[in-house]
């Protein structure tokens, strides 16, 4: 994957997306959107390879795989949601990119849950209470 190739295609839609949006503001959005969807699936093979470059970092260690996946659950919603608000936020509707960076706040720490219980009960097993 090539950093250069995201950037050239981001610099063009953008371009295009400014040139439909002075006529047709509903093609500029789809523009924005479809490039975002095509540059996101063109970037999964790298953050494939990521994932699973964390993964055998996580295996080499005694830590439970269960945090790994909280990390990689909450890494994932913070990208959606900041796509998700980003699109409504193009679109001019900044209530609704608002509550969408609300949302992904709210399962962020409900997909926490879990690693937040178990620190409570290590700092308890360590202070004797």
């Amino acid at each position: 994957m090539s950093t250069i190739t995201v950037c050239a295609a981001s610099v063009i839609a953008s371009v295009l997306a400014i040139i439909l949006r002075k006529n047709n503001t509903e093609y500029s959005i789809i523009l924005t959107v479809l490039t975002c969807v095509i540059l996101i699936t063109y970037i999964l093979g790298a953050v494939t390879e990521a994932v699973n470059g964390v993964k055998d970092l996580f295996s080499q260690t005694n830590l439970n795989t269960s945090y790994l996946t909280v990390i990689l659950k909450s890494v994932g919603i913070c990208f959606l949601t900041e796509f998700c608000s980003d699109t409504c936020k193009d679109a001019g509707q900044a209530a609704l990119s608002n509550i969408v960076l609300y949302s992904g706040r709210i399962l962020v720490i409900l997909t926490s849950l879990p690693l937040f219980s178990e620190l409570l009960l290590l700092v308890t097993e360590l202070t004797g209470g």
